[in-house]
């Protein structure tokens, strides 16, 4: 019988992946843009509480993949399943005249590496194909070393910009650096057992505690930021207004140093659950499927006028928090089936004899170009 895997970071990505659906409900679904008053500070703050995101993925990333090999079958898997969700969705909407597309639209649409709204899968991709380069980086520091190149980065990509208004140096979060220094992160954390020897005079319920309190605090101290950058907006001094300025421009920067304070918190906090779920598993394995349905262009652009979100005019009720959620988890478990299906499509084709013989050309393929140095 096959063992069950850990399924704590598995629960973890499903919780990340939701956080960036009620995202984009907020973000796509202009609820940033038609609200006012308190509501619209309450939608700002669900924002910067489910910010952590696309880091904890990163840091999962890190975690699993310096004690892992480079795969190009995984890789190629990958952009098939990105190119099957372009070509299917982009094939409806032009055979059914949904979308006009001129024949050169619809070509560029069904390309992958054509759609800016996957922008994190490109930067993943990267990081995976230069992953090999990084575990060496890895394996090849003392502790000392790879903590300081871990606070160097960190001070470069997130202190110094922070800090001088991103006039020394400009990250907000959404490039290369941040996810390799995430990837590092994760790396450290699972090569020197942080997750155990981090806190270790106090119990696990005491360090959930303090993990929970971390994020709260880290959490509180962003929302605080952006309600001083409302309060400084009126104020005539232009030294002010530029400080003002800055952090409402700010307030969604993944390379902000709270932001990663709350996506490490959250990270060792479910390092420190221990236990096995098949169906926590199987749903971890459709979180990117969610990704890719969601996030396709015209889906995007239109799912939220669909559930009655967005093209309302401005929101004034607290409802919308309720429905918030309620519609995150409709796509959620939406996107989770059709993904659940495509598996079983895609399993049921690899069984065929034709599919078998193409794996059969193929397998040895990867594996040279995997023992290529």
């Amino acid at each position: 019988m096959k063992s069950v895997r850990e399924s704590n970071y598995e629960l973890l990505r499903i919780v990340s992946m939701f956080f960036i659906v009620a995202w984009h409900v907020i973000i796509h679904g202009n609820l940033l843009t038609n609200t006012v008053g308190n509501l619209n500070i309450i939608m700002n703050a669900l924002e910067l509480f489910f910010i952590v995101h696309v880091s904890v993925f990163m840091l999962i990333t890190g975690y699993f993949q310096s004690k892992s090999r480079f795969r190009f079958k995984k890789l190629i898997s990958l952009i098939l399943e990105i190119w099957f969700y372009n070509f299917f969705i982009n094939t409806f909407l032009y055979l059914s005249g949904i979308v006009e597309y001129s024949s050169a639209d619809y070509l560029s649409k069904i390309m992958f590496y054509n759609y800016s709204s996957y922008w994190y899968i490109q930067f993943y991709i990267v990081v995976y194909l230069v992953s090999p380069y990084l575990n060496k980086i890895i394996d090849f520091c003392s502790r000392k070393e790879l903590k300081k190149l871990i606070i160097i980065m960190f001070c470069c990509f997130s202190i110094i910009p922070a800090f001088t208004f991103s006039l020394a140096y400009y990250a907000s979060g959404s490039s290369l650096d941040q996810y390799i220094l995430l990837y590092f992160i994760g790396a450290y954390i699972r090569k020197y057992d942080i997750v155990k020897t981090f806190l270790s005079k106090f119990s696990i319920s005491k360090k959930r505690l303090i993990y929970i309190s971390i994020y709260l605090l880290a959490w509180l101290l962003n929302v605080g930021l952006f309600y001083l950058s409302l309060v400084l907006s009126n104020k005539e001094n232009s030294i002010i207004q530029f400080i003002s300025s800055f952090l409402q421009t700010s307030k969604f920067y993944y390379s902000k140093p709270l932001v990663i304070i709350q996506s490490l918190s959250i990270f060792l906090l479910f390092g420190t659950f221990h236990f096995k779920c098949r169906l926590v598993n199987i749903i971890s394995r459709l979180t990117l499927g969610v990704y890719f349905i969601h996030e396709a262009a015209y889906i995007r652009s239109n799912i939220y006028v669909w559930f009655g979100i967005d093209g309302q005019g401005m929101i004034f009720s607290r409802k919308i928090i309720i429905k918030i959620f309620l519609v995150a988890l409709a796509i959620f478990i939406g996107c989770s089936l059709i993904e659940f299906m495509r598996e079983k499509i895609f399993l049921l084709l690899s069984k065929t004899k034709f599919f078998k013989k193409i794996d059969k050309k193929i397998d040895p393929v990867f594996e040279r170009l995997e023992q290529v140095k």
